[in-house]
């Protein structure tokens, strides 16, 4: 609500007063030529330094001129302003208040202060000043429509549909005219009066897609579904590639359950070059992830267009992205590794993608590339602990070793800043860091981590397994490497 009513005051034809100072001719505040062009030079510097955006100095200096002439309506305007672009509704309000109070006849304050009114959702305030406007502006016709509005928001029915017939008899039943009663009927919730109007507006503008969409939405409110399907199908007819004419045409048939009609129109919506892709991804995802049914029982022919999309804007990355999710349903992994790395080089600050590339990457075995890809995500994610792990696994599949056993360290350093870190990760870390130690013939710094994970998880046949046999294979502390490996054949005897 007040989003819509703020655009409609901000866009009012009213113009705007610049910020030249505007001192009342009965200011009891008397200047001598000096003090007058000082305040003035001191006013005129603190509009300058809110338009370069230094706020803070500007309202510091503006109270400033407000204490030495308390009836300048200029300057509590301007903090108005202010205190409104830094959210402090308070002030803003306060000062818009006192510019009214001592600047009356500006228009431009009064619509600040009932915009204030609106934000603050005192409806009735807003109408008063509102009020006040269209008196002073009695020829234009967009302080009447906003008139009408605010008092359609502030319930008063009756008052804004006087104002709009006010509006008719002077210019007609235009096409605005009539989206204004709308908007008041519809709030009334009059279903017959409502429906009268928007066919008045169909016959006087039969190609005004509004009035058959609008008149579609409400036959389908209350139930008449055939109405309704009748007026989006004029709607089409009118203008056959309009998007929102499908979008809404297909809202209605999922609506009342008829997922066979939903697909029909897609197909026949996604076949248009005319319309969006974005648009047409987002209807995508809005029905296939809310209804998962619908998306399983039509998996095959919602896979089909996401094909087409892909075959037709292979260079949309919305399109790259339902096309990845359907080619990992599929298990074409290599077509979903392509749309991975072509998503991510255009998006390269979303984790979750990064994430799903480097899991497809170690499935895939693919080490050269996962070891670019997680450097990339870790210039954007340094202190993730899951891409140190793979940028470290990849190193040590493709031997550089020096490389992983920097990630693995710098992994489990960022391990320690999770609230709860993920053990089972930690664990395969210090593994592979044994790993990457011994094959550096550091034995010591290998030992030590095997030693950290044996206490980690006493009982893992693999880090029990492992570090007896790298234990054999140096012929030391056979003791413990026997000892170990024994316990790893006890514990899964059957692998042995």
């Amino acid at each position: 609500m007040l989003g819509i009513i703020s655009w409609l005051i901000f866009s009012c034809s009213v113009s705007r007063v610049t910020a030249q100072k505007n001192i009342p001719s009965k200011n009891p505040v008397e200047f001598t030529e000096e003090e007058r062009l000082d305040y003035e030079h001191d006013f005129i510097e603190a509009t300058k330094l809110k338009l370069f955006g230094d706020l803070a100095t500007a309202a510091s200096q503006l109270t400033r001129c407000t204490e030495v002439n308390p009836y300048d309506a200029a300057a509590y305007f301007q903090l108005s302003e202010i205190y409104t672009m830094i959210d402090d509704r308070v002030n803003a309000l306060k000062n818009a208040r006192l510019s009214v109070a001592y600047d009356t006849g500006n228009v431009w304050y009064k619509m600040q202060l009932a915009n204030l009114y609106i934000l603050a959702e005192d409806m009735d305030s807003a109408i008063n000043v509102f009020r006040d406007i269209t008196d002073m502006e009695p020829d234009n016709v967009d302080l009447q429509f906003n008139l009408a509005l605010l008092y359609s928001e502030a319930g008063h029915n009756k008052k804004a549909l006087k104002e709009l017939k006010k509006i008719e008899k002077s210019y007609g039943f235009t096409e605005d005219v009539a989206i204004a009663y709308y908007q008041v009927y519809s709030k009334k919730e009059d279903v017959k009066a409502t429906e009268k109007l928007l066919l008045k507006g169909i016959d006087k503008y039969p190609d005004d897609l509004r009035f058959y969409g609008l008149l579609a939405e409400l036959y389908s409110s209350v139930g008449k579904e055939k109405e309704a399907q009748e007026n989006y199908k004029k709607l089409l007819d009118v203008d056959p590639e309009n998007a929102l004419g499908y979008i809404s045409m297909i809202e209605f048939y999922k609506d009342y359950g008829n997922d066979d009609k939903v697909i029909e129109e897609m197909r026949r919506m996604y076949g248009l070059k005319t319309i969006d892709p974005d648009l047409k991804v987002e209807l995508f995802l809005s029905l296939t992830m809310m209804d998962t049914v619908f998306a399983n029982k039509y998996s095959r022919e919602l896979d089909d267009m996401v094909e087409g999309l892909f075959n037709r804007y292979p260079d949309n990355f919305r399109v790259r992205m339902i096309n990845a999710d359907r080619n990992l349903r599929k298990k074409d992994f290599q077509a979903a590794k392509d749309d991975l790395l072509f998503i991510t080089d255009r998006i390269p600050t979303n984790v979750f993608l990064w994430e799903q590339l480097l899991f497809l990457l170690n499935l895939l075995q693919d080490n050269e590339m996962m070891f670019e890809a997680s450097a990339k995500a870790l210039k954007y994610f340094e202190n993730n602990y899951l891409f140190n792990f793979f940028h470290g696994l990849s190193a040590s599949m493709l031997k550089k070793f020096d490389d992983a056993i920097g990630s693995y360290n710098q992994a489990l350093e960022n391990l320690k800043k999770e609230k709860e870190p993920d053990k089972a990760i930690e664990l395969q870390i210090y593994v592979l860091l044994g790993e990457a130690y011994n094959e550096q013939k550091n034995y010591a710094k290998s030992d030590e981590v095997f030693e950290k994970a044996l206490i980690m998880a006493p009982n893992n046949p693999l880090v029990l397994n492992n570090y007896s046999y790298y234990l054999s294979l140096r012929e030391e502390k056979l003791d413990l490497a026997e000892k170990y490996i024994k316990k790893c054949i006890a514990l899964e005897p059957n692998s042995s």
